[in-house]
């Protein structure tokens, strides 16, 4: 008795994704790429402190745009066409190079959130925040590492995983299995994206004692972690039918897409907080930041007084922490102390009071009726 005939591959030539599939990534691509480009240039010569989250976010741009080149060749062997439509030849190359994209996504993936630990653990003053940040980023890695082997290994024979000779011939885990496996990793993608845009800094930096514009902002820009998580909810949707029809190289279309979007998203959230300076010196002369405000001329005497009361307060409210964000430490998470020196002139009149904080609108200077008849200079030393 003859075997059952196999059913031919689907066919549908009017369909295909493939320029879906590059419009898509490229452009996501290109807009973390241009955000790690930006980080590089602020870190390197605007800040000239190049820190260990700058180089997991090297690491992962430079996985990013080798992943988008795999994804242009495996776009052009049949990706988002169907199988009956590919060449054999093709559909070989196409299957190669989409499983070579899975494990440049998983470590893609890794390095940007390992990236955004380490720049968390420049802020974290407190010893259970760093413990919890050091903890996360370590379970990332060893997790990566063994979805690394679960891929590689899911075959007695990995060539079986594009060369339909080699599968005939070895065992592969069963589809259930690589889909449980695969609802997994995106789970906990879910889970660490939320712990390192939500759960970590939202409480971090709101004990901060950093100014109520800084922290927000901050708190923004990592936020949009939570993007990631959305690609890799609507990702996950796709998960269900991969496959299986053996439909393979089409089925896998919108899987490569927000897999794409899922690390770039994250790319560009984590870059964002390091492009402060930058966007302070882009937009600070077009919108007058540090310029003449237009105000009335006040008396050497009273802009003696603001200028001491700015300068007071600004050193009473910058910690350690707030120097991270201050444009005097290039928003530096861990710059250098310095010593700043600041002198005041207080004025006094005969019944010795002093104009520098008992001087009141209605009574104006003690100048204007007695006269100035004594002048201290006192020099104060900020160390930090």
């Amino acid at each position: 008795m003859s075997a059952p005939a196999m059913p031919p591959p689907p066919s549908n030539p009017a369909e295909n994704d493939g320029p879906r599939i590059l419009g898509a990534t490229l452009a996501v691509t290109t807009i973390a790429v241009l955000s790690s480009i930006a980080r590089i240039y602020v870190r390197t010569s605007m800040i000239r402190n190049f820190g260990l989250d700058d180089f997991f976010m090297t690491f992962a741009t430079l996985l990013v745009i080798v992943e988008q080149g795999i994804v242009i060749g495996s776009v052009h062997h049949g990706a988002g066409r169907h199988m009956g439509d590919i060449e054999p030849s093709d559909i070989m190359m196409g299957m190669k190079l989409n499983f070579i994209s899975q494990i440049l996504y998983l470590f893609g993936i890794c390095f940007v959130k390992l990236a955004v630990g380490a720049m968390l653990l420049r802020i974290a003053s407190v010893g259970f925040y760093k413990r919890l940040i050091i903890g996360v980023m370590i379970f990332m890695s060893v997790y990566t590492v063994g979805c690394f082997f679960t891929l590689v290994f899911q075959c007695t024979d990995i060539r079986a995983m594009w060369d339909p000779v080699v599968q005939a011939q070895a065992t592969c885990w069963t589809p259930q299995t690589l889909q449980a496996l695969s609802y997994t990793n995106v789970a906990f993608n879910i889970f660490t994206d939320l712990l390192f845009a939500v759960f970590i800094p939202v409480p971090m930096l709101w004990k901060l004692n950093v100014n109520t514009r800084t922290r927000i902002s901050i708190m923004v820009t990592l936020g949009l972690g939570i993007f990631a998580c959305a690609a890799a909810f609507i990702k996950m949707g796709y998960l269900f039918n991969y496959g299986i029809n053996g439909d393979w190289l089409w089925d896998s279309r919108d899987l490569t897409i927000w897999a794409v979007t899922e690390v770039c998203v994250a790319m560009v959230g984590a870059n964002l907080p390091s492009l402060r300076p930058l966007f302070k010196g882009v937009l600070g002369s077009t919108l007058g930041y540090g310029t003449a405000t237009g105000k009335k001329s006040t008396t050497g005497y009273q802009r003696q007084h603001d200028a001491t009361s700015r300068h007071n307060k600004s050193h009473l409210d910058e910690t350690s922490s707030e120097r991270a964000f201050n444009p005097a430490c290039a928003y530096e998470m861990n710059c250098q102390s310095k010593q700043t020196k600041m002198s005041t002139v207080v004025f006094s009149d005969r019944t010795g009071l002093s104009s520098d904080d008992t001087v009141n609108a209605s009574r104006g200077p003690a100048t204007a009726q007695n006269g100035i008849t004594m002048t201290t200079t006192t020099n104060i030393d900020y160390s930090s």
